[in-house]
């Protein structure tokens, strides 16, 4: 089983109620997760506040998730769209 597989498995499971399986998710990509956005806001700090927001709105969005795409591509989205919306929402420019 290669990766999108495997994560189209668990987001599958996470559709049809298993919070845990999110959890395997969050564990897998966590750490990718944090160094994106800490690469857009120099601060390990703020970098996991943000990440960990991230991964809120992904697993508030997922019901809607078509898989058009593949997952970690549709959560770095994600992740990157909630770092540029928190500097903005501290006056700071985005990269």
């Amino acid at each position: 089983m290669n990766e999108h597989s495997s994560d189209q498995v668990l987001v599958e499971r996470v559709q049809q109620g298993d919070k845990r399986a999110f959890d395997l998710l969050v564990r897998k990509y966590q750490n990718k997760i944090v160094h994106l956005v800490t690469r857009y806001l120099h601060d390990p700090s703020e970098a996991q506040d943000v990440a960990q927001e991230a991964f809120i709105k992904a697993y508030r969005a997922l019901p809607s998730f078509r898989g058009d795409s593949a997952f970690y591509t549709w959560l770095y989205r994600i992740a990157i769209n909630t770092a540029k919306n928190y500097l903005v929402a501290q006056n700071r420019r985005p990269p």
